[in-house]
Formats: structure tokens, C-alpha cells, sequence
């Protein structure tokens, strides 16, 4: 996704679908293309990319563009990478000379698929595809979700990350563990921002393996949901980690965490 080119051509597509739906009607049709986009990636974040195949092959065709899915599911599970996979969907929305409400759907499941190579959350997804409804279409989809509760997992990631404390082991791990988390609960608010900004994505997801519940609330209370959401649904999509790695980024956390207690002293 960041091949500047490419991303490109999706924001051009982007901007031809909201000139065209200024006063297109909004459907079931719409509504059923977020739901199974939403379903398809948390099948391929819970089973792989096989069962993404067999998922797709469930979507039912009065969406529209089935073959389309089809084909994106193929491209995805084939190995393409995501600016690849842009040039070609782009491709076919500008052949196909799309009107109103399917040039949306075409761009949402475009968007959809690119964000399903690349890993993204949940979470995320959902934000992107509401982002492109105007505000009564949004209120009436939350209204499709509550008709339809498999479109929304029964916990969220932040929920599910706490419903149990971590069992990291015994020996080295557990000191490494018991400083962090000090250092976690006599930090002010301003300083995990700092820690949040200024340390790698991976660390903090890593780490997240062997904080206790009460450690981990205290720091996503400093970050969005969204972003707690994210974090907490990355740190379930890699499965286990070694213990090694788990003090590894700990240990790069304390660092972080230092280097900001210094510079605040001077």
C-alpha cells in the first residue's frame, strides 16, 4: 500500500465513485457487500487464506459482482501483492464504466480486498467502508448489524485481549515483565503517548503477550479504542510468540520509556 503510483490509481476510482453517488439510493445490496467483506476477513484472519476461497465461493450473487470477488479472492490468495492487485481492480472499474451504486460496491470490495492482503483489522476495515457512506446510509447499516450479529464478533479484540491474564512462564521473563509494568503504572498519560508514538508497532503488540490486564488497560486508556482495537487484534492475528521475544520488546519498551524520563529531566 504504499507504492505512491498505485495508490494513485485507487484515489482516482475513490474520487470518480463519490461523484457518481452524490444521489444514488442506498440498499440491501450495499449493506450485504460490507457484511460478507467484513465475514471474508475474519475467516482469513482466523483460518488462512484456504479458507478464504471456500468462503468466498458462499457470497450469495444477488450482491452483484460475484465472478469479481471470485477473481479478487483468487488474486489474494494467489500471492499478489497489494499494488498489484490495485492495478489490476482499477483496471476493471474503469472498463467497466460503473454508475451509482455499483461503482460503490465495486470500490468497497476493491477496497476490501487490498485491506485483506495486507492484514488489516476488523476494526479498521469497518471504519474504512462507513467512512464512504453519507450519514443516514451509516445509521441504517448499523441497523442491518443488529439484524445480522454474525457480521460483528461477540467480543471485540480489546475485550477479548483482556478477558484472561497472560501465563508468560517462569525465570528471567518475569523480572523483565514486573519492571515494565512499574514503569507502565507510574507513567502519567502524556508519557505512554510518548511511549506509544515513539516505540515500534511490534514491540507494543509483542509485549501485549505478557502484560497483566490491569498493565494493558492502563495503556490502551491512553490511546483511541480504534487504535487499542487494532493493537489488540494484531496481537491475536500472529498466535504465539516465543518467550525470548516477548522480553525482547519489553526490553525495548523499558528503553523507550527511559529515554523520555531523561529527556523530561532536562
Amino acid at each position: 500500500m504504499n507504492n505512491l503510483k498505485n495508490l494513485t490509481l485507487l484515489y482516482e476510482v475513490r474520487k470518480d465513485v463519490f461523484e457518481k453517488i452524490r444521489d444514488a439510493e442506498y440498499g440491501e445490496r450495499l449493506f450485504s457487500m460490507m457484511h460478507h467483506m467484513d465475514l471474508l476477513l475474519r475467516i482469513t484472519r482466523k483460518e488462512g487464506l484456504l479458507a478464504l476461497e471456500d468462503a468466498a465461493k458462499e457470497i450469495p450473487a444477488e450482491i452483484g459482482f460475484y465472478q469479481d470477488i471470485q477473481s479478487a479472492v483468487s488474486y489474494v490468495c494467489g500471492g499478489l501483492g497489494g499494488e498489484d492487485i490495485i492495478e489490476i481492480l482499477t483496471a476493471r472499474y474503469w472498463i467497466k464504466n460503473l454508475q451509482g451504486e455499483d461503482a460503490l460496491l465495486y470500490f468497497m470490495m476493491t477496497l476490501s480486498m487490498i485491506r485483506i492482503q495486507g492484514g488489516v483489522s476488523p476494526y479498521l476495515l469497518e471504519c474504512l467502508l462507513m467512512a464512504c457512506l453519507p450519514d443516514d446510509a451509516a445509521e441504517k447499516y448499523k441497523e442491518y448489524k443488529e439484524q445480522h450479529p454474525s457480521a460483528k464478533p461477540e467480543k471485540t479484540p480489546v475485550e477479548a485481549l483482556l478477558s484472561h491474564e497472560p501465563d508468560i512462564g517462569t525465570g528471567g521473563i518475569l523480572v523483565i515483565k514486573r519492571l515494565l509494568e512499574e514503569k507502565i503504572e507510574l507513567a502519567d498519560v502524556q508519557t505512554l503517548k510518548g511511549m506509544i508514538h515513539n516505540a515500534e508497532d511490534t514491540d507494543l503488540e509483542i509485549s501485549l503477550k505478557g502484560l497483566s490486564v490491569h498493565t494493558i488497560r492502563k495503556l490502551f486508556s491512553a490511546m483511541p479504542v480504534y487504535k487499542a482495537n487494532e493493537y489488540a487484534s494484531n496481537c491475536e492475528y500472529m498466535g504465539p510468540v516465543r518467550q525470548i521475544d516477548i522480553m525482547a520488546s519489553m526490553s525495548e519498551l523499558i528503553a523507550v520509556l527511559e529515554k523520555l524520563a531523561e529527556n523530561k529531566e532536562r
